[in-house]
């Protein structure tokens, strides 16, 4: 007996919550606007219904009444948290489409919208693209919008985001803050370049609305992806030719990972011990082995070691000669100015004070013997002849 095989039954999607479209075609426009995809799209705005008309089964009949579209090529339909549904496809559905604008007209023929607004559009990306994005951003829990400022990443949205690094050019998002060494004069002289990804920008671009920051591990994370992307940009070509020395933030993670050695391959041997690797207090203690056996490899390579956002109060748990660190990036804050010296547990000339952006905040660091500067004012006076006023 010849056995026919069992026929395969198409599966549903998974459900997804209205916070997760959201997400998700706000990636998907992105996606659009940044390589220039084309896609038609439709709205239907149930927000826009008065609530003393609005009945529970407008959603599920307007939702119904959008599955001609479904049978349209990239079909995709989006729940949004005020209710409003937005179909999206690509290619000709004019067939569809006029079915599913006769029978939305006929649906709310007899219910209102707020100030007569439609509650009907039409699309097209990547022209309406500020639009559509705009629709997209989700309502915020009150509690979240205060301490982050925008909509904590989840798995969901971190896989999103991710997805869409794999297809941008981040070099337009790279940037150079100097690190600058205070002479006797008063003036400032460069010393090394940080070169970093502004983050913030980055997400806002890709993920409108995402506060990075707002979930630390989830962010700790993001920042792998973010250094495998820098590492291959320095790693280019001639990318590092004439370059002068620079500081580089990473993960402990990272500087063992396949790429950082691509990256160390590539260095110029005018280089070879310019090059400061930068990192986080809780990357290092999270992992301790880890960082020892990181910290090892690189100072062995040549590269100087620098922690990163140290406060006033966590300042003297980190002796840096014991740890085997170079710099410490002490940011400039009340706390800080209360200190002195004898507080530091470590060689002032070894503090990069960063946000030092006031004539307080210099006069304090060479009150007590700091060397190296980063903010507002060394930017403005590390030029040829710069000095403070």
């Amino acid at each position: 007996m010849i056995s026919t095989p069992a026929r395969r039954v198409p599966q549903e999607p998974p459900e997804t919550s209205p916070r997760q479209d959201a997400l998700q075609l706000a990636a998907l426009v992105r996606d659009c606007e940044l390589a220039g995809i084309a896609r038609q799209a439709c709205v239907v705005r149930l927000s826009r219904l008065t609530r003393d008309r609005v009945q529970p089964q407008h959603f599920r009949l307007a939702r119904a009444a959008l599955e001609p579209l479904a049978h349209a090529e990239r079909a995709r339909l989006f729940v949004l948290p005020n209710q409003d549904l937005v179909a999206v496809w690509r290619g000709p559905a004019e067939t569809a489409l006029l079915t599913v604008r006769t029978a939305i007209s006929h649906l709310f023929a007899d219910v209102e919208s707020e100030e007569g607004e439609a509650l009907w559009e039409e699309l097209s990306l990547p022209q309406d693209s500020t639009r559509l994005l705009r629709l997209a951003e989700t309502p915020k829990p009150a509690a979240r919008i205060a301490a982050s400022g925008g909509l904590p990443l989840d798995l969901t949205s971190l896989a999103l985001l991710e997805a869409r690094l794999a297809r941008v050019d981040v070099a337009r998002f790279a940037r150079r803050q100097p690190v600058c060494a205070m002479q006797k004069d008063g003036s400032f002289r460069l010393q090394w370049e940080r070169r970093l990804l502004c983050v913030e920008e980055l997400v806002e671009t890709l993920l409108p609305g995402a506060a990075p920051r707002a979930e630390p591990w989830l962010y700790r994370r993001l920042t792998r992806s973010l250094d495998r992307r820098a590492l291959a940009l320095l790693a280019a070509p001639g990318e590092l030719d004439n370059a002068r020395p620079f500081g580089l933030e990473l993960n402990v993670s990272s500087i063992l990972a396949p790429e950082f050695l691509r990256f160390d391959a590539a260095l110029p041997l005018s280089l070879r011990g310019q090059v400061i690797l930068e990192l986080q207090p809780a990357d290092v203690l999270s992992d301790p082995a880890a960082f020892l056996f990181a910290r090892d490899f690189v100072r062995a390579r040549g590269y100087r070691l620098l922690l990163q956002d140290v406060t006033a109060e966590s300042l003297p748990m980190f002796p840096l000669p014991r740890i085997g660190l170079d710099f410490v990036h002490l940011r400039w804050s009340e706390p800080v100015a209360r200190l002195s010296a004898a507080a530091f547990g470590t060689a002032p000339q070894t503090i990069v004070l960063a946000d030092a952006d006031g004539e307080d905040a210099i006069a304090w660091g060479r009150a007590q013997g700091i060397g190296l500067f980063q903010g507002a004012k060394a930017i403005e006076t590390h030029r040829p002849g710069g000095r403070t006023r």
